[in-house]
């Protein structure tokens, strides 16, 4: 055990401790007797935030003069629950470093309360800014979700699911004008209900009910087993009150909300969206989607057109199951060779993440295709295959203009030939066979 020399404090016994855990970030960890070891270290400012338990406060270190944000919590008020929560959020904080998470600097305790000392958002959080501008536009929309996506993209392949993400989680670090439009630099915090998996399988489901109503995804509310996916959701809330203002669903209580949040019906009346691209309300449908096996995930959205600026194309996936149901269905051999150029698109992609990227898939007619069914969950059984697809089918960001197009190789992922792709073209010499059995044969490979 090694002694921490505090500045201005020499006659302070403190002690500092190296968490067991590699991954974690060297954040100093100090025991202090009381308080006035640390404002011996910072000078306490205004207050910023009040919670149940404690609150923060603005922070001036004394040696360097740069401003911090220090969150106080009181651990007997707290209680053993409470506590749990703020050493998992201090845990999770020394193991992530990312432009859009807060940065954890260090952390003061004492034997009644703990200090965490994080970087200081002078913008306060999203709740209040979106509050006093009333909606963000588009752009300013875009902006935002792009800088959380990554953020959460960034969580999920480390195993951590943030469970509790709301406009009051996410901090305004600045903003700055461009192009007429306000463009805000995001920090997610909060990490009290977070929780890191051991991996992605069955076995590491969660299933604790924990989050904010408005932002709780249906699968986490009905107590079933659920995933990363939940935070989909949240984000979904998230862009969907940007853009106007509401949350997508509303009800006057609790029990009606959860009644409505399972219909899924959601709705873009109003004025305001007559001024959002169908682009946007396409990744809105796959964000809060009902089934989590159907939607988006965070690295689907970070590759989505979308968030790139594109909004002239659609944003659905290509559905696979539909363009074979076609195919078997196909009448005329014309039909079958159209089917062709339609799977051309199709490519199975694997990455080191396990998610493949969502893109826009069109057939060469500019006509889109319809949505694409999400295979991440194995034990959703597909409708025309009960057997559990191993991978999953991802749809391309482009357009492929030729033969040479469809069978190039993707330098960060791997692109394995289509055999429902042959089996369509050998349809111009002889008709597509009606035998379930076959086609269930024919998609075994994938």
């Amino acid at each position: 055990m090694t002694h921490t020399n505090i500045p201005g404090a020499e006659k302070i016994m403190a002690s500092q401790w190296t968490r067991a855990n590699s991954a974690e970030k060297k954040v100093p960890h100090t025991r202090i007797e009381d308080e006035s070891s640390i404002q011996k270290v910072y000078s306490f400012g205004e207050k910023l935030g009040q919670g149940n338990f404690g609150f923060v406060c603005e922070a001036t270190h004394i040696e360097t003069r740069r401003k911090w944000a220090i969150k106080k919590v009181n651990k007997e008020k707290a209680g053993t629950s409470g506590v749990k929560h703020l050493e998992r959020e201090v845990s999770i904080l020394k193991q992530v470093k990312h432009e859009h998470i807060i940065h954890l600097q260090e952390v003061f305790e004492t034997p009644k309360r703990m200090y965490l000392v994080t970087e200081l958002c002078e913008g306060g959080d999203l709740k209040h800014l979106l509050q006093k501008r009333r909606s963000f536009t588009e752009e300013e929309t875009r902006h935002i979700i792009k800088s959380l996506s990554e953020a959460i993209v960034y969580l999920h392949k480390k195993d951590i699911v943030h469970r509790d993400l709301k406009l009051e989680n996410i901090l305004v670090k600045s903003c700055h004008q461009g192009n007429d439009n306000e463009m805000v630099n995001i920090k997610v915090t909060d990490f009290g209900l977070s929780v890191q998996k051991g991996g992605v399988g069955s076995e590491n489901m969660l299933q604790d009910t924990c989050g904010t109503p408005i932002y709780m995804a249906p699968e986490v509310k009905n107590g079933h087993q659920y995933s990363q996916q939940c935070d989909v959701w949240s984000i979904g809330v998230i862009m969907y009150m940007l853009l106007c203002g509401e949350p997508p669903f509303i009800a006057n209580s609790e029990e009606k909300l959860f009644e409505v949040i399972m219909k899924g019906e959601l709705t873009f009346s109003g004025p305001v969206w007559s001024t959002v691209s169908e682009a946007a309300k396409n990744v809105l449908r796959c964000l809060l989607k009902a089934d989590p096996a159907h939607r988006m995930t965070a690295r689907e959205l970070l590759d989505n057109p979308w968030i790139s600026g594109d909004t002239s194309t659609t944003t659905t996936r290509t559905n696979v199951l539909e363009l074979m149901q076609q195919f078997r269905s196909a009448p005329e051999v014309e039909e079958s060779v159209e089917m062709s150029e339609g799977l051309c698109n199709l490519s199975l992609v694997s990455n080191q993440d396990g998610e493949s990227g969502s893109g826009t898939s069109q057939e060469q007619s500019g006509t889109p295709v319809p949505p694409v069914e999400d295979f991440t969950d194995s034990n959703k059984p597909s409708s025309l295959n009960k057997t559990p697809l191993k991978k999953k089918v991802s749809a391309s960001n482009g357009v492929k203009k030729s033969a040479k197009a469809c069978s190039s190789v993707n330098s960060s992922s791997t692109q394995v030939t289509n055999p429902l792709f042959s089996q369509a073209q050998r349809a111009t010499a002889r008709p597509p066979s009606r035998d379930p059995a076959s086609n269930h044969q024919q998609m075994q490979p994938l």
